[in-house]
């Protein structure tokens, strides 16, 4: 027996809000880049969601299946979850260097290290809020 798909039921919000924290640090990064000028702004913009989007996509994949059935399935989707993840990375960064001028990579590369580090911090700090009913 296959293990059941969990995405469109049950909801993951410690996920969600990981998620939302870090396209939440993304955009304050970046208004408070556009201080300096746009072009730092929508760079340190793009630095953000090259880490968030290969985020989400591995999210949905890694919590795709659930229960003690499925533990084939949810070992392999964590792995192939995690290699696209990778794999798209250096796409969106490749799209972003060939296609983008100007492009302020100091920015870019500053924001998606604060994000990276965000999804390092956030799970502790969650962890230590206390759990609402």
């Amino acid at each position: 027996m296959s293990g059941k798909k969990t995405v469109s039921g049950i909801k993951r919000p410690a996920i969600y809000r990981l998620i939302g924290v870090q396209l939440g640090a993304t955009l304050i990064i970046s208004i408070g880049f556009l201080l300096k000028d746009q072009v730092a702004a929508y760079s340190a913009l793009l630095g953000g969601l090259i880490f968030t989007l290969p985020n989400i996509y591995f999210a949905y994949k890694a919590f795709a299946y659930t229960g003690a059935r499925a533990a084939r399935q949810i070992v392999n989707s964590f792995y192939k979850g995690e290699s696209v993840k990778l794999a798209l990375t250096a796409v969106l960064f490749t799209v972003v260097f060939v296609s983008v001028k100007p492009l302020n990579v100091l920015a870019l590369f500053v924001t998606f290290i604060i994000v990276l580090t965000t999804n390092w911090l956030t799970p502790l700090l969650l962890s230590h809020q206390p759990q609402r009913k």
